[in-house]
């Protein structure tokens, strides 16, 4: 057991638990597993034998995604996102559901053989289906989705995705039981600084009480309404989060995340051929990570854990014996400089320079109040007494955007530069690398790479820089060079 807890390294808590043999309590572990993970047959195969093997040693939770076979756009809530907008065109979404129901009813077919579970299941596909297309037909004639009515085509999958998962490992003799979380909020505001609050309550309240009957509970990742639709208020990402809420809530040992990839490297593999998975990172650097292009987890998700010291461990469903990454709370790691780098294409970099009229406070305060008017969201700033500098999250659309600036004519004028590229250096130790920042702009400038932008974060462990798109790889290439290759695994 020793051996295989070292081979699988989760956090001293959780180890302390499995060691102690006076206690017959077992480690509460909750396991997020992402849609393509799930999508096949095959692929499902690897979750329920991952899901059986911590039954028999842990209090395991699993958390689904929504299936997607192989990539996010075949995935179902690509799919029921693309029915919905057939209806509202009136145009044909009975095909789509077609292709929706034949990778669950595969899955139903070629895994259950128990008659009874197989029954079960089937009739759980069935009834969700059936369901959402007497909704998709109401569309034919609204012609309108609200973020409510969204919530209810979206949540299809997740649900869809859970009850199917259960009768699998029912089938294997795990005490598994769907969990629907679709009805536990009406209208949540993931925008209140409460909210995770009052989720985790609410959340705990269903989960706790299952836990001590010792279920195995199979939780759809999809939580219930939020205000203006959970695409809009939380992202694509939301069933991360509701991964991070139960694991706060059952006040979880260890949240693991399965995905298909090994954890997280130092950078991009598809765009850095020497990029190296990072086995332990602070919580502090995952939040920076996932903000500025990683996608391994949700930054949301990592609020969660933060605030309620949850280790995250990220395995990969296809390679379970890999040591992945650690996100460990407690943790304090060697002052190791840049740890990662990431990078966000496609922005957007607004200037805008004051016409003095209005003093340098005032200035910035104005700028600020309007880019919240008109639901700008903006990913990083760079000031001056008289200029500010932003760089514009790819969500906000043109007529947002225009918007925006056309109220700031009368204080200043704006520059608008597209096609800008953000590179973010992380590292918690780069506050204490003396002449760390002078190295990164010379190795830039050694390249023939023009910087137009620079900011750092308050906590110093975060340095960005904006640069031309058609430098973006040129400039991870060499910061990847200069500061990562050669050194010793993090």
């Amino acid at each position: 057991m020793q051996a295989f807890l070292r081979s699988h390294p989760l956090s001293r808590r959780a180890l302390r638990a499995f060691s102690t043999k006076i206690s017959s309590s077992k480690p509460t572990i909750v396991q997020k597993f992402g849609g393509t993970s799930l999508g096949t047959p095959e692929k499902l195969e690897k979750v329920r034998a991952i899901v059986c093997d911590w039954h028999k040693k842990s209090k395991p939770l699993a958390v689904v995604s929504a299936m997607s076979s192989y990539t996010k756009s075949e995935g179902t809530t690509s799919r029921l996102l693309a029915a919905a907008d057939a209806a509202v065109n009136k145009g044909r979404f009975g095909p789509i559901i077609d292709r929706i129901e034949d990778t669950h009813l595969e899955i139903v077919y070629s895994m259950l053989k128990d008659h009874k579970i197989k029954e079960v299941a089937r009739e759980h596909v069935n009834a969700e289906l059936t369901h959402i297309k007497r909704f998709l037909e109401s569309l034919t004639v609204i012609r309108e989705i609200s973020g409510r009515s969204m919530d209810m085509i979206v949540g299809t999958g997740e649900r869809l995705s859970a009850g199917v998962i259960a009768a699998v490992l029912q089938q294997e003799g795990v005490p598994a039981e769907y969990v629907n979380l679709s009805n536990i909020f009406d209208g949540l505001d993931a925008q209140q600084t409460d909210f995770r609050v009052i989720a985790k309550a609410k959340i705990g309240e269903i989960l706790n009480p299952m836990l001590l009957e010792e279920k195995v509970p199979i939780v759809t990742g999809f939580m219930g309404h939020v205000q203006k639709g959970i695409l809009e208020g939380i992202g694509r990402g939301y069933s991360d989060l509701t991964s991070g809420l139960v694991a706060a809530a059952v006040q979880a040992d260890a949240l693991q995340v399965w995905k298909e990839s090994d954890g997280i490297f130092t950078g991009n593999p598809t765009k850095l051929a020497k990029a190296r998975l990072v086995h332990h990172v602070t919580p502090r650097e995952a939040a920076e990570l996932t903000h500025f292009g990683n996608e391994v987890l949700h930054p949301y998700t990592m609020e969660c854990t933060i605030e309620d010291n949850v280790p995250v461990h990220i395995l990969n469903t296809f390679k379970p014996d890999s040591k992945g990454t650690i996100v460990e709370p407690r943790t304090k790691h060697p002052q190791r400089g840049i740890v990662a780098i990431s990078s966000k294409k496609g922005i957007t970099m607004v200037t805008i320079a004051s016409n003095k009229r209005l003093g340098n406070t005032s200035f910035m305060s104005r700028v600020f109040a309007t880019a919240f008017k008109h639901g700008i969201k903006v990913d990083l700033i760079s000031t001056s007494l008289v200029n500010l500098s932003l760089t514009i999250h790819e969500s906000v659309t043109v007529k947002a955007l225009t918007a925006f600036l056309e109220e700031l004519d009368d204080v200043g004028t704006a520059i608008i530069r597209k096609e800008r590229a953000i590179i973010s250096c992380i590292g918690e130790g780069m506050r204490s690398n003396k002449g760390l920042a002078g190295r990164l702009f010379k190795c830039l400038g050694d390249a023939g790479i023009n910087i137009q932008m620079i900011t750092q974060g308050a906590n110093e462990i975060n340095m960005s820089i904006i640069v031309d798109m058609n430098d973006q790889q040129k400039a991870l290439e060499t910061i990847h060079k200069t500061f990562i290759d050669g050194t010793e695994e993090i």
